[in-house]
């Protein structure tokens, strides 16, 4: 049984009441980087283990579900309209190609940590996804998220998806900040489907 995202707010809104909504942050020190991000965390939308975002949109289509999915993030997580997303970055479909939208200021974490995301109930999570909170890499609220639109097990990606994402969203940091470009060591996806080719990601973070 797929875990409701209503589920996933409860569970955090009882271990933690202090925070309420993940949309929401407040211009503090607390909420922003203090030393570079530590690495990428690649997810869908669908079956995001932390914030999954359904029934729908399930399969990127080529209008804009960008606007379902921030619908659906503020109705079950998040108390007031917001303009931010958790995600630092949205990769989806419209028209013909692959955009990809900045819907979280680069300098602000993202707003859950590795100790709130412990209380969730993580049968639904693949062994890679086990394996990061397994090893304690490093914090999730340190790294940059890139959330694809969609079910990752569902749909298909072309060279451009990959170019985009790779070229447009980590290969300036890992430029700028002297990150690794080999998967794992800090790039790592999270119960990402088998139709999304990580290796094929790594040759456009590599040029």
């Amino acid at each position: 049984m797929l875990v409701k995202p209503e589920d996933t707010y409860r569970i955090l809104n009882e271990a933690f009441p202090e925070r309420l909504d993940i949309t929401k942050d407040a211009a503090s020190i607390a909420n922003k980087f203090t030393t570079k991000p530590q690495g990428f965390l690649i997810q869908d939308t669908y079956n995001n283990p932390f914030l999954p975002v359904r029934p729908r949109p399930r399969v990127d289509t080529s209008k804009m579900d960008l606007i379902e999915v921030y619908k659906r993030v503020r109705e079950n997580y998040g108390k007031f309209a917001s303009i931010f997303l958790p995600w630092h970055y949205i990769c989806e479909f419209v028209g013909n190609r692959y955009y990809i939208f900045n819907t979280r200021p680069i300098d602000v974490k993202f707003p859950l940590t590795n100790k709130q995301l412990s209380k969730l109930d993580d049968t639904e999570w693949d062994d890679l996804t086990k394996l990061f909170f397994k090893e304690k890499i490093f914090d999730i609220s340190e790294g940059i998220h890139i959330c694809i639109i969609g079910d990752t097990s569902l749909d298909i990606y072309t060279k451009k998806t990959y170019e985009a994402i790779g070229r447009m969203c980590m290969a300036p940091f890992m430029r700028y900040f002297k990150l690794p470009r080999g998967l794992f060591q800090r790039t790592f996806p999270l119960n990402v489907g088998k139709k999304f080719n990580l290796d094929y990601l790594t040759k456009f973070v590599k040029r």
